[in-house]
């Protein structure tokens, strides 16, 4: 059993060259959009465009798939211009600006070992659906944020190819799958991070996370780190 952030990853990409959103720390603020979610700008530095080959126009998943493709092509063929500026031309970093969206809610799913469309039918890791939870692919006013940002920079406004056309959540933290127990039998490992049964193995990244804190979780993993660290001893 596995957590997210209840994420999404949108953004925008200005029309004009004049402004470099590329330039200054990656994430340098926060917005608060209700009572549980969250918004960060991000940067990537000039040059740095893999990451567009994710992004897709934003579409609203409220129709099927196919409706979903159908309006893909259509706003490709009315507007030639910002599709080329969105998802060919360079300078891609240099324009945009990522909004990771982020919930404080409690959200699961499950992984296994199996086979899928998506792992072209190979055995892989497939992704299931927790009874009583349902983790939405577009988050709650994540697409009316992304549009007003987009309004105000003079941007195309941009979803992900796996949200917007596929109908699938996306996430850049997957949390949980090593729980921390009291033995064995209850979880992975200990209060200390260690693996039960297993003298001197750690685990210590997002897989020991305990809850969905809502936000980029990177601080909280370090801090659990520092804190397993100080629990070895030195030595001698």
């Amino acid at each position: 059993m596995v957590r997210t952030n209840s994420e999404a990853l949108l953004g925008s990409v200005a029309r004009k060259p004049d402004i470099n959103y590329s330039e200054g720390v990656a994430i340098s603020s926060i917005y608060n959009y209700d009572e549980i979610t969250r918004i960060e700008p991000v940067r990537y530095p000039d040059g740095s465009s893999l990451m567009r080959y994710l992004a897709a126009p934003l579409i609203d998943t409220d129709v099927s798939v196919p409706v979903r493709l159908l309006k893909f092509l259509w706003w490709s063929l009315t507007h030639p211009l910002d599709f080329l500026k969105a998802l060919v031309l360079p300078g891609w970093a240099h324009n945009v600006t990522i909004l990771l969206v982020m919930q404080h809610a409690d959200n699961r799913m499950r992984f296994r070992i199996g086979r899928s469309f998506f792992t072209l039918f190979r055995t892989g890791m497939v992704a299931d659906e927790e009874p009583g939870y349902k983790i939405h692919a577009q988050v709650e006013g994540s697409h009316e944020v992304t549009r007003e940002f987009a309004k105000r920079t003079n941007g195309v406004a941009l979803g992900s190819i796996g949200e917007n056309l596929l109908g699938l959540p996306t996430t850049a933290h997957i949390l949980g799958g090593a729980p921390i127990g009291k033995d064995a039998g209850e979880g992975v490992v200990d209060e200390n991070f260690q693996v039960h049964n297993y003298e001197g193995l750690y685990i210590i990244d997002g897989s020991i996370m305990p809850a969905n804190p809502g936000v980029n979780p990177s601080l909280t993993i370090t801090a659990l780190a520092e804190y397993a660290m100080n629990k070895i001893g030195s030595k001698k």
